[in-house]
């Protein structure tokens, strides 16, 4: 009698598990969503600190956009090279899912194409979530993932080292509006 009641305790304990994981799973998937979300936007604040050295180390001109990454490594603290150049979401699958802004430079003159004094650098995309996993992506924000990595939403660097996560549609808005700055237009009427 014992061993049956046993046996019929393991099963009711074993259908009450599963039956928990069954109603956790879906919270636990968001909340490592929202975890992964974060440790994007931190590493792309990393990227921001580390383009901040480099701005001040070379006369406040940025990276050539070809080799961003190459160029600010020194930047970057040793034990975060590893990873700091990686959406969280890529890792494991080899893949770097950031690029720089294209129009951020002028490669016929070799110069930076964005100045303080044209627009705000709280609306200049600098380096955004990618489509392309390769080091070094460049790209025009045609390659900006739709749907967003992140739940629905895409991470960008913007000049002054904030970051915003926006949909993919969030992201156009903003860009019809003027809020933001990707490609240089006619100075804005302030």
């Amino acid at each position: 009698m014992r061993t049956v009641g046993a046996i019929v305790l393991v099963v009711v304990v074993l259908i009450a598990a599963i039956w928990a994981m069954k109603v956790m799973d879906p919270r636990m998937k968001a909340r490592r969503e929202e975890e992964l979300m974060k440790l994007c936007e931190t590493r792309l604040g990393r990227l921001a600190a580390a383009l901040q050295l480099y701005l001040e180390r070379y006369d406040n001109l940025l990276p050539p956009p070809q080799n961003w990454c190459d160029a600010l490594e020194d930047m970057v603290p040793p034990s975060q090279r590893a990873f700091v150049f990686h959406c969280p979401k890529l890792e494991g699958k080899s893949g770097y899912g950031y690029a720089f802004n294209a129009y951020a430079w002028d490669s016929e003159h070799n110069v930076p194409r964005w100045h303080p004094e044209m627009y705000p650098p709280s609306e200049v995309v600098l380096i955004y979530e990618t489509t392309q996993t390769k080091r070094n992506a460049v790209g025009t924000g045609k390659d900006i993932p739709n749907p967003g990595r992140h739940n629905g939403y895409n991470l960008f660097l913007f000049a002054d080292g904030s970051t915003m996560a926006l949909t993919p549609e969030e992201f156009k808005e903003m860009l019809e509006k003027g809020e933001l700055r990707f490609k240089p237009l006619k100075p804005p009427i302030r």
